[in-house]
């Protein structure tokens, strides 16, 4: 049997050709990153640190100390033996995905979506189902798997209480399911500490997180599973076929982030607050924009444009124009929106917003 294959991940592509060099980068979905000497003062750590950790590999499931400080960030219910360190979120989605996954299961999730979370899905011929109503829809008596990402990217909104209050009951009754929480906003909840995690909330429900877009540190590739211990066993084993290990480097400053994760959220947070409000105050100026709906958390929205324009041919005008870099709804195969960060420096950012406003008051 032919087997089959994921299609280009198409905001991947975007994403590689403009990233690097856009003087204004709305187009990425985390902050923007930090150099090594910034997260050093972050953490109080001295270079000479780093110079005497071994180059072993790590531990398979990662190390116990960064285990333990993920498990931490859950309500009690998660041990480090509930707790698989993986090669950012993408690798512990493919491995879970082929473990849960067969032939014909359906899978639902909310529509529009990041593309990891139904392509590998689509390769494994599974069912996709695509729920654009809220995300209590998303429960449904014939699914083998309910997606559940929240804060939601590309549209930045999030579960409700009611809606909790359903998916727990839900996934209680329905055992022969499964449920993922992708988490990977968690960190940036302008309310709290924490978004509520659904990890662990019954036993068939899994979460996946991960530290890289919310403190600007993409190139450590950090990110975990979440699950009851017989599924947290079969994924060791079959992370051994992908990468084995992750970096002992990057296991340790990602500990260290998280023991100081405190003190560095919150200018972040201040600084994403910062830029929403800014383009809040400035989309009005910006006819081409039909609706704008602030993210209740995370950095990420989804504005509609104004019908009749096509997001790809507007989001190069404005890149060659402006230099502001924004993802077309097209590359989330769903056409008429732009994907918005909001991780920029505060200054970039509204030097680009300022710019994107003088363009279009100029445009015909």
């Amino acid at each position: 049997m032919e087997a089959m294959q994921p299609r280009e991940f198409f905001i991947e592509d975007r994403l590689e050709k403009y990233r690097l060099h856009a003087e204004c980068n709305l187009g990425e979905s985390g902050i923007r990153n930090f150099s090594l000497s910034n997260v050093f003062n972050q953490i109080g750590v001295e270079a000479n640190e780093i110079g005497s950790i071994s180059l072993d590999d790590s531990p398979n499931n990662g190390s116990l100390e960064l285990r333990k400080e993920i498990a931490n960030l859950y309500d009690g219910n998660v041990s480090p033996d509930n707790v698989l360190v993986t090669t950012g979120t993408s690798e512990a989605l493919y491995i879970y995905f082929h473990l849960c996954l067969s032939k014909n299961d359906q899978v639902s999730l909310l529509w529009p979506a990041f593309q990891a979370l139904y392509e590998i899905p689509m390769m494994l011929q599974a069912s996709i189902r695509k729920v654009d109503t809220g995300f209590r829809d998303l429960l449904h008596e014939e699914n083998r798997l309910a997606i559940i990402n929240h804060p939601h990217n590309p549209s930045g909104q999030g579960l409700s209480a009611n809606d909790w209050k359903l998916i727990e009951t839900f996934s209680n009754m329905n055992k022969s399911s499964e449920f993922l929480f992708d988490e990977h906003y968690r960190f940036l909840d302008f309310e709290k500490d924490l978004s509520r995690s659904g990890a662990l909330l019954n036993a068939n429900c899994s979460a996946t997180g991960s530290i890289t877009k919310c403190f600007g540190v993409v190139g450590l590739k950090i990110g975990w599973l979440i699950a009851r211990e017989d599924i947290i066993s079969k994924a060791r084993s079959f992370k051994d076929y992908l990468t084995h290990t992750v970096s002992p480097i990057s296991e340790f400053l990602a500990c260290k982030i998280l023991q100081n994760r405190l003190s560095i959220i919150a200018p972040i947070k201040k600084r994403i607050q910062e830029n929403i409000a800014y383009f809040s105050s400035m989309v009005e100026k910006i006819p081409s924009v039909e609706t704008f709906i602030e993210p209740k958390s995370g950095l990420v929205s989804f504005p509609k444009l104004k019908n009749g324009i096509l997001s790809e041919p507007y989001a190069d005008e404005l890149y060659d124009n402006t230099g502001v870099f924004v993802l077309p709804g097209i590359n989330f195969e769903t056409e008429g929106y732009i994907r918005i960060g909001f991780g920029e420096t505060v200054e970039r950012f509204r030097k680009g917003i300022d710019r994107w406003v003088e363009w279009e008051s100029h445009k015909k």
